[in-house]
């Protein structure tokens, strides 16, 4: 509005005085007594005459005054009410204000155009009122506090244009758009985009940070409105408080209420009559009463909850855009989406990213003692997790922080994901919220990869189990928006959902396991290991390890769990704990002459190290291995036994001749990454100082291998001597580079890279010798050293 002209100020103002006076929408300009007079407006009581300017001289006061004046004398006249406005741009001046009071009539309006506007609505004190109040499920994780939340950090955003389907428009003006798609953009373009009268779809997991963009949105328009920028303001609701509603009127009245705003009614006339956006978080907690189970009918449940939101869309004035954040996963499939929310109209998806290193290191420096900047390679990078992990200061101290061990770590996400679930209050407490993961995450173990499918069915007899009682209604709007749960294309007609995050489903998975070693006779619904596609991966074994030794339980029920394991032949669960109990550090030697046999079991990664615990009563026949780890040198008589088994990466040897026959009978090997043609090709290699192919070495296993962290045992596994001497100062020259860092878990130290550092890792590995990185130089005094 700053660069408007004269003209298009005084059809604004003529705009507002339509929405002011609704009975005289079709008054304008009209030729009073041989003059022209920017507006008159007749309605039933009052007949206004409106005058506007952007000039602050005080002779457009004398030009004017006659004007209104002469409207106010005539209709006294005739014993009729009448007003007469004179509406300025800037607030009126002293001399202005004099000249038509003291020349023509003291009765004359002389208004500014912000308070004229704020006749139809105090926008203003709508919006000093909407920050005191909170914003969806967006908190400041050092306070809790839902309304004095941290500076706002952009994320990456991803904007393509809905499907809609060919049907005509209620409004023309938005059908005749033609929006082409982006592969990224901004704040700054989605603002324009609402501004253009565009509807838009917020989507993002859990955690992605969507009410904190919705609110930084409401901020940029609501900074443009007071600073006379747009004449229009945002209206932002949470849905969940809208539960039930249908109708737009009933929601913002109800929204004004909530907020303490004395006039509802105003807001709404301020938003049908195109002066107010609206933004509409959270369109994921709503719900619909009545569904019976199958898949149809939870889309219909889906329809009925977001009526509130596709009338939004319908009556919105075609110039305002809608804008609605929420889950992209709580519908089938984005067409779904586009039904439900905008009744298949043209429409915006934006789609909201994690964050960039980079974007990670600014929004933890709002915090204290968050750290040296590094960030270890399991964490999400989400803001919600990353806030709560530096409120609780686990990210402080990186450099020997048990905090930051995968195992701990995942462990306390699960239950702050969970916690952060329950905030909706739909009776189902964060404990609760977690088994209910836990319990899902079992059932995937039934599927090929472990995350999923499962089906609506699965995901309520999940809350059944926990609960021991159906989802309510409202409860299974909860269930429609666990976290973690996605789906891809073959999900879309089904209905189906699948963990995204396989750390996710593995950490999760790991309560049944712990549950079952802690008390192998119990009957637990739901818990049918025979049933499971496979073991589970290494993070899983972890975090159960981790889950038992805080339970203290003692290596002989360890012990006794896989002895019933096996007497029961449960091959993936006997696989499980065979795994935790390495981690533990438990002798596994036979059981009274009899073996542990584990058979037929898929096992994504098994790790035996020299100085690990007694294996030598353990047997795998028939299993199928995706990974075997060897540290060091450990002695074949400790070892397992494996009879027919296959193995698809062994690591730690060079080939299948350096593979202890009598341990290993019948077995099959395909393939062996530090064979010659691997790392020991770097440490072969002539022109490569001895220092540099050490730390190639190093990176190769912390940067490029399966896995984000390896042990510290690991870590010169299929080196000689001569370069194991050198591992400890190219350790030290990783961690001056803030490459790599130590943590804990239990009696292990583990070595983790920083999720950063992987492009200059890989640019260090491509060219080792050239270069200004301080690894080229530092790495080749390593081996100079005396």
């Amino acid at each position: 509005m700053s660069n408007m002209s004269s003209f298009e100020f005084e059809e604004e103002v003529r705009r507002v005085a339509r929405a002011l006076w609704p009975g005289a929408e079709h008054g304008g300009p009209e030729i009073v007594d041989g003059r022209e007079v920017d507006g008159v407006f007749d309605t039933e009581e009052v007949s206004h005459m409106v005058e506007a300017t952007m000039d602050r001289r005080i002779d457009k006061a004398h030009n004017v005054g006659p004007k209104l004046r002469d409207h106010l004398k005539k209709a006294r006249a005739r014993g009729d009410f009448a007003k007469s406005w004179f509406v300025t741009y800037h607030p009126p001046t002293a001399d202005q204000r004099r000249v038509l009071h003291n020349d023509y009539d003291r009765n004359i309006e002389v208004i500014s155009y912000d308070q004229f506007r704020s006749k139809i609505v105090d926008a203003r004190e709508y919006l000093r009122l909407r920050d005191r109040a909170s914003w969806g499920s967006a908190s400041n994780p050092t306070t809790n506090s839902a309304v004095d939340l941290i500076k706002y950090v952009p994320l990456g955003i991803t904007v393509t244009t809905g499907a809609s389907r060919a049907k005509p428009s209620m409004h023309p003006r938005r059908a005749s758009k033609a929006v082409p798609v982006k592969t990224e953009s901004s704040i700054a373009e989605i603002v324009s985009a609402i501004e253009s009268g565009e509807n838009l779809a917020l989507l993002g997991d859990y955690g992605a940070g969507k009410s904190m963009t919705l609110r930084e949105i409401h901020s940029r328009l609501k900074s443009k409105y007071l600073s006379n920028e747009s004449h229009r303001f945002p209206i932002t609701l949470s849905l969940r408080r809208h539960y039930g509603q249908v109708d737009p009127e009933e929601a913002i009245s109800r929204h004004a209420s909530h907020l303490g705003f004395p006039s509802p009614h105003k807001l709404v006339n301020a938003w049908r009559s195109g002066y107010a956006y609206i933004l509409l978080d959270g369109f994921d907690e709503l719900a619909a009463p009545g569904w019976s189970g199958s898949t149809e009918a939870i889309r219909e449940n889906r329809r009925a909850a977001t009526v509130l939101i596709k009338e939004f869309s319908r009556e919105a004035p075609s110039e305002v855009g809608v804008i609605v954040a929420g889950r992209r996963f709580y519908f089938d499939s984005l067409d779904e989406m586009g039904r439900s929310l905008f009744d298949s109209a043209p429409h915006l998806i934006a789609s909201l990213s994690d964050f960039t290193d980079e974007q990670a290191r600014r929004f933890l420096s709002q915090f204290k003692d968050s750290g040296n900047g590094l960030l270890p390679d399991w964490l999400p990078v989400r803001p919600l997790l990353l806030g709560h992990l530096a409120a609780e200061g686990v990210i402080r101290n990186v450099a020997g922080s048990e905090g930051l061990a995968p195992a701990p770590g995942w462990d306390w996400l699960l239950s702050t994901i969970s916690e952060r679930e329950s905030f909706i209050k739909q009776g189902v407490d964060g404990v609760a919220v977690r088994e209910v993961i836990e319990q899902l995450a079992g059932f995937a173990r039934q599927t090929p990869q472990g995350v999923g499918p499962v089906t609506m069915s699965d995901i309520v007899d999940a809350f059944t189990v926990v609960r021991h009682q159906p989802p309510s209604d409202k409860e299974l709007t909860l269930l429609q928006r666990l976290p973690g749960l996605g789906g891809e294309e073959d999900d879309s007609e089904k209905g189906t959902r699948r963990f995204v995050d396989i750390d996710l489903a593995s950490a999760a998975q790991a309560a049944h396991v712990t549950r079952y070693i802690v008390d192998p006779h119990g009957e637990y619904a739901g818990f049918d290991p025979k049933k499971w596609n496979s073991s589970m991966e290494p993070l899983g074994v972890e975090v159960a390890a981790y889950q038992l030794a805080a339970l203290e339980v003692p290596e002989g029920q360890v012990r006794k769990a896989l002895d019933r394991a096996v007497r029961t032949d449960c091959g993936e669960l006997a696989a499980d704990i065979v795994r935790i109990a390495i981690v533990l550090d438990i002798d596994l030697q036979p059981n009274s002459m009899l073996n542990y046999v584990v058979s037929n079991a898929i096992i994504p990664s098994l790790d035996i190290s020299e100085g690990g615990p007694d294996l030598s009563g353990v047997e795998f026949i028939h299993c199928l291995f995706s990974e075997l780890v060897v540290s060091g040198d450990p002695a074949g008589a400790g070892l397992p036994r494996f009879y027919s088994c296959d193995f698809g990466e062994t690591l730690g040897r060079l080939g299948e001749s350096d593979m202890p026959a009598d341990n290993f009978q019948s077995c099959d090997f395909a393939e062996f990454p530090d064979a010659a043609d691997r790392n020991a090709a770097i440490m072969d290699s002539a022109i490569l100082p001895i220092g540099t192919r050490v730390v190639m070495t190093l990176l190769r296993k912390l940067y490029m291998q399966r896995g984000s962290g390896r042990k510290d045992s690991a870590i010169t596994r299929g080196m000689s001597a001569t370069d194991m001497a050198l591992v400890a100062p190219a350790m030290q020259l990783l961690q001056r580079e803030n490459l790599v860092f130590a943590t804990r878990q239990g009696k292990n130290k583990i070595w983790l890279p920083d999720r950063s550092a992987g492009p200059r890792v890989r640019a260090f590995l491509d060219a080792p010798r050239v270069g200004d990185d301080p690894l080229v130089e530092g790495s080749k005094e390593i081996g100079s050293r005396k």
